[in-house]
């Protein structure tokens, strides 16, 4: 350990002053110094203690503000839902969507006109009819008019049994009444677990509240913290709030304990503050117990000094005895310490000092005068993350005071990243005194907080607060800024394609895996300055801050497509999915971070609408286009409600008994202004819509009425959108509806396509065994498009093949569609299956696939889609060509 030399301070002092002089002197100046360090060191931790719980408070601002708008947007879609549909609603298939569950939301309710809650996903199902009439989240809706997002207070539910905050909206009846409230409810233990994770030291409490001062959430680890439910009218937290005084103060005693340094912010846009609090006597506990460490050091030192002043003129020994004691003492201090005389000499530095300086070991036995001290540390390159003011030089920058003449407190980043804070004290004889304390782990904390704030959790991706923040900066330099030679800008909003797919399927934990699969991929295609970020779910945007060529922004787009597109290993599944983006170019597409970012959204609707997996530019057309599918959605909307839609029946024919086997039943909409509106326009608006559902069970319905009509032995066939087969409740729609029209599940066949078996195999292999348990067949449309594998055939025993038209065109043209449609035919026979070709519009056609061995057939030659009422005369006059060729 290095030792002290302080022979050279003595020699100097005893020549000119006495000894008892000089003792009370070194005394003076060690406890002026330790109070000093001590007043330093609690106006630090002060400051730090204000910055920390300011910081940890807008990171639980932003956390809050992402968990509630997640479960507002909820709520909107649960309203668009509800107004959306006309005639009766099914309350219970509303809160049973899957679409509005999250580890977020632990209940979903709906409150009728009443106050009589008519469907919630909680408790026993369907779910009892309870009077919420006095509940304050019924009442604030009913009383006023204005549409708004209410948070409750926390209270027990009558279905859920348990603690829970209300997120409520109001929805309106189709004449514009009031309709009732749509509810969310979150466990306020979300909030506690988050808040949990940040260890801001012993006795800290966190606490969300709304400005009723009402208490919503609570966490931290002090015997004081509020409860859940508890009133704080009254008390200065709610005078801030009500005053909207966000940052930090202290709080005056209470009965409960001492005063405590408390943080509070308002959540932008939403009634709540959140504070964040510590008692203030654990502020400074660090610079107490240094205070406590320094005392002691200063009574030995003291009396020490006192005993060599006494003895100094009587033995020289006992002055060097006490020397080393001295010594000894300042070299188990945590802080280095050094004293530089007027004349540029260090007479004391402790061992601390020389280990956080890193000095060799020749300055103990022969220290440098201080001068000579920073001409080393300078050639050694210890300042070189230091950057000089103009026309200073290193003695003087790193001399005592600053510039204004005060005692000088700067920071120091040594070359291997130890940060240091560096204080000095003033002597009355023109030296001072210097100490060194590593602060690295304060820093690094503080950083941390820093990064928690504007960095997504999950994907450690820049969040939606530092995509505003940067695009805000670039969209002000363009309006402001005279130089009109600026480069232009783009950003890229784009969505995950199939994302909700893997998460009804394989579950949030594998959706969060995904979520940072594609983060990783994202961050290795682009450049080191562009800025992507994660906006929430499954949106993401990318901003590339210098796009001149448009080309720039279109090779970024098609990289990110193509990457995201391959195929992801996720826990030993693998998941396809894909991206749609939208781009937006500015100033030229906006001239505000508002205006660029709906401009890309406009474009990313258009990318979906365009098929997905691609990208679209922003132009103003896309307005109009956007308005034209809405209305198409408006009124398909209206037309399933007041049954305007109605189903065409393709025959299908038995190839060797020349007979209808049955028919393939086929949405039609005749639109009473545009006339007939092709399925491959409305299927797609109805997918993107969730229109899909109630469209589907519609056909499927419909179709089951019409049927049972028909001779025993004809059957009819109905396609499933992907969407309907990933609704969990439908096994029981299909019973339900055979049981209500009456027909035999024999003569009902659903297809279904082969993409839809890449989504989740296992999954959809037990929806299917499912349905196959009813007793109905099950068909798989479209074999060989491109996704096929035999190991589906293994997995499932399908009923039936339907081999797709472009093999069926190809017949007798080449001879790969004939050897393709024979290995069909074959693989199916040899597993117990039968095969239909679509498509079929020649004779020749129909000759080639009865002479190789397929069953069935369907086709313009055959018959085209007709409506219900031609049905009866197709299927005589089938019959009557059936006994003409016996």
């Amino acid at each position: 350990m290095p030792s002290l030399n302080m022979r050279p301070f003595f020699n100097h002092s005893i020549s000119w002053l006495s000894s008892t002089v000089l003792g009370g002197l070194l005394i003076l100046m060690l406890w002026a110094g330790i109070g000093a360090k001590y007043f330093d060191n609690r106006a630090s931790d002060v400051s730090g203690a204000h910055r920390d719980n300011e910081n940890f408070a807008l990171l639980f601002e932003e956390n809050i503000l992402r968990s509630i708008g997640e479960m507002d947007k909820a709520l909107l879609y649960l309203r668009r839902m509800i107004q959306n549909t006309k005639g009766p609603i099914d309350f219970h298939a509303v809160v049973s969507t899957t679409d509005v569950f999250s580890e977020l939301i632990v209940q979903v309710a709906i409150i009728d006109e009443r106050g009589i809650m008519r469907a919630s996903n909680a408790g026993p199902q369907p779910a009892p009819a309870t009077d919420l009439s006095d509940r304050e989240h019924f009442l604030i809706h009913l009383q006023t008019a204005e549409d708004k997002l209410f948070i409750s207070k926390p209270l027990v539910g009558r279905a859920s049994g348990k603690w829970s905050v209300q997120l409520t909206r109001r929805f309106f009846k189709s004449d514009g009444a009031f309709g009732g409230v749509v509810v969310a409810s979150f466990n306020p233990d979300h909030f506690t677990k988050f808040y949990g994770r940040i260890d801001l030291g012993l006795g800290a409490a966190f606490t969300l509240v709304g400005v009723d001062g009402i208490v919503r959430a609570t966490g931290g680890n002090a015997e004081t913290k509020h409860t859940l439910g508890q009133d704080l009218r009254g008390t200065e937290l709610m005078a801030r709030v009500g005053a909207d005084l966000s940052g930090s103060y202290i709080e005056a005693k209470s009965a409960a304990g001492g005063s405590r340094l408390s943080a509070v912010r308002r959540v932008a846009g939403h009634p709540l503050a959140v504070s964040v609090s510590v008692p203030e006597q654990s502020i400074s506990e660090q610079s107490q117990g240094n205070l406590h460490l320094m005392m002691l050091a200063g009574v030995a030192l003291s009396s020490m000094i006192a005993a060599v002043t006494w003895q100094a003129r009587k033995s020289e020994l006992a002055v060097k005895r006490n020397s080393r004691q001295l010594r000894l003492t300042l070299a188990h201090m945590s802080q280095g310490i050094m004293m530089v005389t007027n004349d540029m000499s260090i007479p004391i530095m402790n061992a601390k000092c020389f280990e956080l300086l890193d000095l060799p070991q020749t300055f103990i036995h022969s220290p440098p005068r201080f001068d000579e001290l920073i001409g080393f540390l300078d050639r050694r390159g210890e300042f070189s993350k230091t950057a000089l003011p103009d026309n200073l030089g290193l003695l003087e920058f790193y001399g005592p005071k600053d510039a204004a003449g005060q005692f000088e407190l700067y920071e120091r980043v040594r070359p291997d990243g130890t940060v240091l804070e560096v204080r000095s004290a003033r002597l009355d004889d023109g030296g001072f005194v210097r100490t060194f304390s590593d602060i690295t782990r304060r820093r690094q904390a503080q950083m941390e907080a820093n990064r928690l704030a504007s960095e997504d959790v999950l994907t450690g991706l820049a969040n939606r607060r530092v995509l505003s923040e940067t695009l805000d900066d670039l969209t002000f330099t363009h309006r402001n800024s005279v130089n009109t030679s600026l480069s232009k800008f783009a950003i890229l909003c784009l969505d995950l394609d199939r994302f909700k797919a893997v998460n009804d399927t394989h579950g949030h934990a594998v959706g969060d895996r995904l979520l940072q699969a594609v983060a990783q991929r994202m961050k290795q295609i682009l450049r080191a300055s562009d800025l992507v970020a994660r906006l929430g779910g499954d949106e993401f945007a990318v901003l590339l801050a210098s796009a001149e060529q448009q080309p720039t922004a279109e090779v970024v787009a098609s990289r990110i497509v193509e990457a995201l597109s391959r195929p992801y290993e996720i826990d030993g599944h693998q998941i396809l999915i894909g991206a749609s983006i939208g781009i937006a170019v500015g100033p030229t597409d906006g001239r505000s971070t508002n205006e660029l970012l709906i401009a890309a959204d406009l474009a990313l609707y258009a990318a979906k609408a365009g098929g997905r997996g691609t990208y679209r530019f922003f132009n103003r057309q896309m307005n109009e286009e956007i308005k034209g599918r809405r209305q198409i959605e408006t009124d398909l909307r209206e037309a399933i409600t007041n049954g305007e839609l109605e189903l065409h029946y393709q025959p299908i024919i038995a190839l060797r008994q020349n007979t209808i086997s049955g028919f393939e039943a086929l949405a039609r909409w005749i639109h009473p202004v545009h006339g007939p509106i092709p399925p491959d326009k409305f299927i797609p608006v109805a997918e993107d819509s969730g229109l899909i559902l109630p469209l589907g069970e519609w056909a499927l319905k419909e179709a089951c009425r019409q049927a049972v009509q028909w001779p025993d032995d004809v059957s009819v066939a109905v396609n499933l959108s992907p969407l309907q087969f990933a609704s969990p409740g439908l096994a029981i729609m299909v019973e339900r509806i055979l049981g209500e029209t009456g027909l035999a599940p024999r003569r009902l066949e659903l297809e279904i396509t082969e993409g839809l078996l890449m989504r989740n195999t296992e999954a959809t292999i037990a929806t299917l065994h499912r349905l196959k348990e009813i007793g109905l067949r099950i068909a798989m449309d479209d074999f060989g498009t491109g996704y096929s594998s035999l190991s589906y055939l293994q997995s499932f025993p399908f009923d039936r093949i339907k081999v797709d038209r472009s093999f069926v065109s190809q017949l007798g043209l080449n001879s790969t569609s004939s050897t393709v449609v024979r290995a069909v035919v074959d693989i199916a026979a040899s597993r117990g299956m039968q095969t239909t070709a679509e498509g079929v519009e020649t004779e020749e056609q129909r000759a080639a696939l009865e002479a190789l061995g397929c069953d069935e057939a369907q086709g313009y030659l055959l018959g085209r889609p007709e409506p219900i009422h031609k049905v009866a005369t197709l299927i005589a006059t089938w019959g009557q060509r059936s006994r003409k060729a016996a």
